[in-house]
């Protein structure tokens, strides 16, 4: 086993060991530090639980001193999700990590903006609950280069209120006269602050040619606004090919982020034979959430 994946293969154990465990942020465990949901009434009420189910019109809401509620949509001016006690925030960007996508989806009505490399954007939005709908496209820097890319999320099984989280997956893009796109499966367990997920993706083109991928991804919410994450992507067919240089891309990266920012930056290396002093290419990645 080559020295590359001996590293990203440690990396993906500590985080799914770290999943695993109920400590906050490494430290001892702290009573009451788990991750509670806010709701802001229109009176001005402010409580603080754990949102049980949502409904087009209602959600329902539990508090230690109330116990269960069913609080009217119209009646909340904001419903924050994970927030800690301890005063971490909740990453906003939990529906994915960087190439990696996680089961999760985003709360009805909530929508985003992503800049990738100051070259891709992209706009996603949440129809419902558990169905998010994107599209995104290159930044316009020459007429002769145009695309157009589709996708959508469909998560079956929640990972915050389950021991697995699982979710389906589709993309259809347009690039000049090429046509390509990806039907797949997502499987997580964790939660917002620290998770290991799994993507297989069946692939196609307008050639009819076929092939299986898959990428490997885990973050650690290491600080108050802070994670580290990292990602394992490769073909099953380049790795079959014994005879094949490239063993697949490996992404190590740090995100920071806000109430609704985040911000990423990593260090994205392709893993060949090759021995030469090349460590890694910059990769960027600002998103916006409301």
């Amino acid at each position: 086993m080559t020295r590359p994946r001996v590293t990203i293969l440690a990396i993906l154990l500590f985080a799914a060991t770290a999943a695993a465990t109920p400590n906050d942020f490494g430290g001892a465990p702290a009573a009451g530090a788990a991750p509670r949901d806010e709701v802001l009434l229109g009176d001005g009420t402010l409580l603080t639980g754990r949102i049980l189910e949502e409904f087009a019109d209602r959600i329902v809401f539990e508090t230690d001193a109330l116990g269960r509620l069913e609080i009217p949509r119209t009646s909340i001016v904001r419903l924050a999700r994970g927030v800690e006690r301890t005063g971490a925030l909740s990453d906003p960007d939990y529906n994915s990590l960087m190439f990696c996508p996680t089961p999760a989806t985003l709360a009805r009505g909530d929508s985003y903006f992503r800049d990738f490399e100051l070259f891709f954007l992209n706009y996603g939005a949440a129809v419902s609950d558990v169905l998010n709908l994107s599209v995104g496209t290159l930044f316009p820097v020459s007429s002769e280069v145009l695309m157009i890319s589709l996708g959508g999320k469909l998560r079956l099984v929640d990972r915050e209120t389950q021991p697995v989280g699982l979710a389906l997956t589709g993309s259809y893009t347009r690039l000049e006269e090429v046509r390509f796109g990806a039907v797949g499966v997502v499987v997580s367990v964790g939660d917002r602050r620290r998770s290991l997920n799994l993507a297989v993706n069946q692939t196609f083109d307008d050639d009819g040619d076929t092939e299986l991928a898959f990428i490997l991804g885990a973050d650690v919410q290491s600080s108050r606004r802070g994670k580290i994450f990292a990602e394992y992507m490769s073909s099953a067919s380049l790795l079959a090919d014994e005879d094949a240089d490239l063993e697949g891309f490996l992404n190590l990266g740090l995100r920071l982020f806000g109430e609704s920012h985040s911000f990423s930056l990593s260090g994205f290396r392709p893993l060949t034979d090759d021995s030469s002093s090349f460590i890694a290419f910059p990769m960027l990645m600002y998103s916006n959430h409301w």
